[in-house]
């Protein structure tokens, strides 16, 4: 479903910073989420305030990055063929808006640990096949919503990927940092325009 906006949107109020979001506030927010079914509990609660604030469904999708082609492609369960690992994860959600596509990326990482910083590497990679991705298409926007005292402590990580030169053309068209600043950037990009 295409959606025309036309007036600004607010992010919902009751939404914090990313970097508040500590391990003890996870849990307040969203009760366990390790393992099992309360690990999706975060990334469904930012969705729901994602179409909350923007007015717009935020489906799940199957689509992925092709790695090695720097293509997005529908497929689910690419790991049962051999070339499995070329692809990313999937995203976990996608907006339609003004006859644009915005792919999402929803992540909660707290506390300190070998786990976050391999999840958070991992969400790097993602990113640069994002940029890459964006250099063959129109029309395409990525959005990476990082919360999470641990995730926005690395922020410089990704100020770093999006300065590098050889993605100046395209890096306006990614969006990396916490829900609250999620309807900033979809302003700047979709309403001021």
């Amino acid at each position: 479903m295409n959606k025309e906006i036309k007036k600004y949107i607010k992010c919902p109020i009751d939404v914090i910073s990313g970097f508040l979001i500590t391990k003890e506030k996870r849990k307040e927010l969203h009760g366990n989420v390790a393992g099992g079914a309360g690990s999706r509990n975060p990334e469904e609660y930012q969705r729901a305030k994602i179409i909350e604030g923007t007015g717009i469904p935020c489906p799940k999708t199957n689509m992925r990055i092709n790695l090695r082609t720097s293509s997005l492609c529908n497929i689910n369960h690419p790991n049962k063929n051999k070339d499995g690992f070329d692809y990313s994860e999937d995203f976990d959600g996608s907006q339609e808006i003004n006859s644009n596509m915005i792919y999402i990326n929803l992540k909660c990482i707290v506390g300190k640990g070998g786990s976050q910083t391999r999840s958070l590497r991992e969400v790097y990679w993602f990113i640069q096949g994002q940029l890459k991705t964006l250099e063959h298409n129109t029309n395409i926007y990525f959005a990476n919503i990082l919360d999470g005292d641990e995730a926005c402590s690395t922020k410089s990580k990704f100020e770093y990927l999006l300065s590098l030169e050889e993605f100046c053309k395209v890096k306006s068209k990614v969006y990396i940092g916490d829900l609250k600043g999620y309807f900033d950037w979809f302003n700047q990009m979709f309403v001021d325009k």
